[in-house]
């Protein structure tokens, strides 16, 4: 089935902004119509960069049926209202917002308009993590493992680390494992910043799974990992390469070597074909198909709260432990 081309906008062209421009720029179901930017030096470089017209606010968007929302997270109530009341579908960067009282109401807003909704949590849409859903189907999962590491940057120093990266990982956890989180607990340090920039997080779910996210913004290196354990296999999932390992136990006997007994056992390990692509083309794709057919979006509002509520409970916990 083929789908119109969408008339979109993108609001707020910083870094991550800039990519939804990008992306919309390359794909046929798109049609960008504007870019709404504050920094009006940015908004005429990415204008001129990608040949899309500068609007000076949400309300001038006369030609856009959609619009993606990339603007600081502690503005995405204010912004994603606004588009929403202007008869627009929106796609809202993750976090759906910085408080669960802001989700709820952009929920709420959107419901109110009968818009699609669309939470930009991108892992969900990264095809080592499809991969892994189809895996898993066959698993008993015992417990989840996620490392999401980064350098300091100077840009996140007021930005908690658990809604800036693990935030990415307890959503992933949350579809993955299909049951609510019973039991939160955390821990964090403030080592550069004056919010939490490395954090540990602990997660019991209804089902009995155990989630353990790490997430920092102080290392020395771009980890981001998710390793699962199950009855019957340990599988380890690379977000940036896309690429999956997946370990079973093979052979086990007892050999004697040189007068002697020992023990022997294989480890085989399986390398699933993974279809790589960029992960917010995927998205974005997706986000567009919704606008068309007007079908619920995979991420909607309902994980983009769940995430929020789980965000705020391990920030919460960890802020209560810090000295």
């Amino acid at each position: 089935m083929s789908h119109r081309s969408v008339p979109v906008a993108v609001v707020g062209v910083g870094n991550m902004g800039e990519n939804h421009v990008r992306v919309f720029d390359t794909l046929p179901q798109a049609e960008l119509v504007g870019i709404v930017e504050p920094d009006e030096k940015r908004a005429v470089e990415v204008g001129d960069r990608y040949g899309v017209p500068v609007v000076d606010g949400v309300d001038k968007l006369d030609e856009a049926d959609a619009v993606s929302i990339a603007v600081p997270n502690d503005l995405h109530r204010t912004v994603a209202e606004s588009c929403l009341e202007a008869g627009l579908d929106v796609l809202v960067e993750k976090p759906l917002a910085t408080t669960v009282e802001d989700a709820e109401a952009i929920i709420e807003a959107a419901e109110s308009a009968g818009a699609v909704l669309q939470v930009g949590h991108i892992e969900r849409f990264n095809p080592a993590v499809n991969v892994l859903q189809e895996i898993l189907r066959d698993e008993e999962v015992i417990a989840l493992d996620a490392h999401r590491l980064g350098p300091f940057n100077e840009h996140l120093t007021s930005e908690s680390v658990v809604f800036d990266l693990m935030i990415h990982d307890i959503d992933v956890m949350d579809s993955l494992v299909d049951s609510s989180a019973s039991f939160v607990d955390a821990v964090g340090a403030k080592s550069r910043s004056s919010e939490l920039d490395h954090a540990i997080a602990h997660l019991m779910f209804d089902s009995g799974v155990i989630g353990t996210a790490t997430a920092s913004q102080v290392t020395h290196n771009k980890i981001r990992s998710l390793t699962v354990t199950a009855r019957d296999a340990y599988i380890e999932l690379d977000y940036q390469d896309q690429h999956i390992v997946v370990h079973r136990r093979g052979e086990e006997q007892t050999t004697t070597m040189k007068g002697r007994a020992g023990y022997r056992t294989e480890t085989l390990s399986e390398t699933p074909f993974i279809p790589t692509r960029e992960p917010l083309k995927n998205e974005l794709e997706h986000f567009l198909k919704c606008v068309s057919d007007r079908s619920e979006p995979a991420v909607g509002g309902a994980d983009g709260l769940r995430a929020v509520r789980l965000a705020t409970d391990i920030v919460n916990r960890a802020i209560d432990r810090y000295p």
